[in-house]
């Protein structure tokens, strides 16, 4: 079990380095019940990943094998949704090019921003942020693996996936506990970095849309005239 715990160590670092995750716990904690909105988002993301990281070690052999034999109706649905994102980004780059009164102006350092987070807003947000990235959560399948590797029995298993969890959301976590032992100082510099982040976003995300949804989109035309995928993990 300890050279298990060694081996996922380094897994879970790379894996934690989920920059959507950290900005939507930043914005949590820059409104005006930070910690819940955190824990909401955090949980929200903790249950979904776990139960995903059961699915997986039930069916990764299964899933491995689709991925690596993907059908023609695989790519015919993957078609729509690339030109959809680049849609979107086109959608988002009008929408970023528009002028927005008061973006450039920093909220006064007493107050927060007036977004709360409830229970459900709050965990449906974690829980989005884990199943859209959970098809490019390539250390997490590697972690299965090492666990499925090991032939623990089932209860060890769980305890270790749920350790690995755990570990994963320790990092966003010490963001609510930094939040909380400097407070104004921190609420001050959490604003700014909303703030910061509103801007970035309109150009960052039309990237990411146009990234994504242009290799989707050579992916299927690809394989529509060559008749193979050109991302094979095969």
């Amino acid at each position: 079990m300890f050279a298990l715990l060694v081996i996922l160590l380094p897994i879970v670092l790379a894996d934690a380095l989920n920059p959507v995750l950290a900005a939507a716990v930043i914005f949590a904690l820059g409104t005006k019940q930070p910690y819940r909105g955190a824990l909401w988002i955090l949980l929200g993301w903790l249950v979904v990943y776990f139960f995903a990281g059961i699915g997986l070690a039930l069916g990764l052999e299964k899933l491995t094998e689709f991925l690596a034999n993907p059908r023609p109706v695989d790519f015919v649905i993957q078609l729509p949704i690339s030109l959809l994102l680049l849609w979107l980004a086109y959608k988002s780059i009008r929408g970023s090019a528009k002028p927005r009164k008061g973006v450039d102006r920093l909220p006064e350092a007493s107050s927060t921003t007036s977004h709360t987070f409830g229970f459900v807003a709050g965990f449906l947000l974690g829980a989005t942020i884990n199943l859209v990235g959970l098809p490019f959560a390539l250390p997490y399948f590697a972690a299965i693996d090492q666990v499925l590797k090991a032939d623990l029995d089932t209860a060890g298993a769980l305890a270790v996936i749920a350790l690995y969890n755990l570990a994963y959301v320790l990092p966003f976590a010490a963001l609510a506990m930094l939040r909380w032992i400097y407070r104004d100082q921190a609420n001050e510099l959490f604003q700014r970095i909303n703030v910061w982040m509103e801007k970035a976003s309109g150009v960052l995300m039309p990237l990411l849309l146009i990234l994504i949804g242009a290799v989707l989109l050579a992916d299927s035309l690809y394989y529509f005239t060559v008749g193979a995928p050109l991302i094979n993990i095969g």
